[in-house]
């Protein structure tokens, strides 16, 4: 398995602030999680995200890595 950048103890706020363009994933679980996900749990883990809006945390991992994965060309 490739080494992940994304962990379950980072912040959404840690993954938005390294990887601008995840953004975009998390407002994607927000009809699911019922509220603005970066507004209201910014400063939650991933794990703890997932867990408060009952979010498959190894979708959520895998998703945020192919997205970074996909812009990585450009930097």
């Amino acid at each position: 398995m490739k080494d992940r950048r994304i962990t379950p103890d980072m912040t959404v706020l840690e993954v938005i602030n390294r990887y601008r363009n995840t953004e975009s994933i998390f407002k994607k679980y927000d009809e699911q999680a019922g509220v603005c996900i970066c507004c209201q749990s910014l400063f939650e883990t991933l794990k703890d995200v997932s867990e408060k809006y009952r979010i498959d945390i190894n979708g959520l991992i895998t998703e945020i890595e192919t997205q970074i994965n996909g812009i990585h060309d450009s930097d």
